[in-house]
Formats: C-alpha cells, structure tokens, sequence
C-alpha cells in the first residue's frame, strides 16, 4: 500500500441498512468518484460514526476509512523526489 499512486481512478462506496426492515438486507451504493486521492480526502471527512459503513475501491484494492488515512499519511510524509532513483 505504500506505493499507491494519487491519480488512480477511485469510488466511494456506502452500505445503506433498511432501517424500516433491520436485518433484511442492505444496499450498496456509490457516493463520489474521482482520483484516490481525492477520495481518501473525501472518507476521512465523513463523520467518524458513519466511516464503518464506507469503503474506496479503486484497481489498486479496497481500503477502509484507516487505511485511507494511513496512505493519506505516507502521502504527506513524502519529500519531494524521494521516489526517484539516483
């Protein structure tokens, strides 16, 4: 995971219970496309309480609301070149 590229194409996705018939069943739906980057944004910024409910995928994998944070952090740790080689 710690390669990730920021500009992949990525969704959100939320699982939505029937609160009229608990226990029948959920939907999945999209709530936002765009570059993970963007997404892993986007998933952080949903209330913590919700976080459980959504995930990304993207042709990298899924990530969960943690790990979307933790990728946000090696993003940011990151200097400036110190993926090219020498």
């Amino acid at each position: 995971m710690l390669h990730l590229p920021m500009d992949i194409p990525a969704e959100i996705h939320r699982r939505i219970e029937d609160i009229e018939h608990p226990g029948y069943g959920s939907e999945e739906v999209i709530v936002a496309k765009g570059p993970l980057v963007i997404m892993a944004h986007g998933l952080c910024a949903i209330d913590p309480v919700m976080r459980g409910t959504c995930w990304i995928t993207s042709e990298a994998g899924t990530l969960s609301a943690e790990e979307a944070e933790e990728i946000l952090r090696v993003w940011s740790s990151r200097v400036e070149g110190a993926d090219e080689e020498m």
